[in-house]
């Protein structure tokens, strides 16, 4: 999906693959087998020999984090195209896509080019906060090398969501609001200019809702439904979402768009982009592309 998504966004824009100086993949789940470099995989499938990859390991806030490192490659005049693809492992997606709707948790796949280049939108500021005292928790298992299997997630899952305590859940709003915060101090904008945040995603939309409320930045109904009728989109939560306003003729020039994720409620990165035209969005079969 990460080649299929990575050669439509190149075919969309300007740059070409001979332009492409990093290929930057993240994920959620495991990106192939134990020790295959799936990033230079990826990079062969959408550019060649050109440039060279890496793989990001940020687990759901991998997608923004890719966009943060970018930005700095493409400050020094690199042109970078970041993708991200999964599936969710912690459940069977396909049963819960049966029974609550949707299509099944995150089995979708997104890329972005991000260069010198003047596109529909520029990055002014990123930001980033961490709890790293609650990962322990989230540890599968004792066995490094072998994979977890689904029985290890689940249970992972389950302790580390059943243990969450009053305190725990409020260094992790301070983190959110202290990423969102910082971001826009950077970008020289207070919440008031915001005029679209996309936050990560929750069946309740908690607490990114609240953290919205407690900022003053605009919250969207449509994006939180949208979300929840596609099922839990991981590290392409956020492009999902900047696509999905750019569709519904949301995005104008000098919109403000605040980008927010999250991971496991234990690190955040923000990213502010101004839009400097309105993006053109095309479709072909299932893939979607704004330029």
């Amino acid at each position: 999906m990460a080649i299929h998504v990575g050669r439509a966004t190149l075919a969309a824009g300007t740059a070409e693959p001979s332009d492409i100086g990093w290929v930057i993949h993240c994920g959620s789940g495991y990106q192939g087998t134990a020790g295959w470099p799936v990033h230079h995989h990826i990079q062969d499938g959408i550019v060649g020999g050109h440039g060279t990859a890496f793989e990001l390991r940020q687990y759901c806030a991998g997608g923004l984090t890719s966009w943060a490192i970018a930005d700095l490659m493409a400050a020094s005049g690199s042109t970078v195209i970041c993708t991200g693809g999964d599936n969710w492992s912690w459940d069977d997606r396909f049963a819960t896509s049966r029974s609550v709707g949707g299509e099944p948790f995150s089995d979708v796949a997104h890329a972005t080019v991000i260069s010198p280049r003047a596109g529909f939108a520029k990055i002014l500021a990123t930001a980033t906060a961490s709890c790293p005292d609650q990962s322990s928790l989230w540890r599968t298992r004792e066995a490094y090398w072998e994979h977890a299997g689904r029985d290890d997630f689940r249970a992972a899952y389950s302790r580390a969501v059943g243990s969450r305590t009053p305190d725990a859940n409020r260094d992790s709003f301070h983190m959110l609001a202290r990423a969102v915060i910082t971001a826009l101090t950077a970008a020289n904008l207070s919440p008031q200019y915001v005029t679209h945040f996309v936050p990560h995603d929750s069946t309740s939309g908690e607490p990114y809702r609240s953290v919205a409320k407690a900022v003053g930045l605009p919250w969207e109904e449509s994006l939180h439904q949208s979300n929840l009728d596609h099922g839990y989109l991981g590290v392409s939560t956020q492009v999902a979402g900047l696509v999905q306003l750019a569709e519904s003729g949301e995005l104008q020039a000098d919109s403000i768009v605040l980008l927010l994720a999250a991971e496991y409620q234990l690190s955040a990165t923000a990213v502010v982009l101004r839009i400097i035209r309105p993006p053109v969005v095309s479709a072909d079969g299932v893939v979607r592309t704004a330029a």
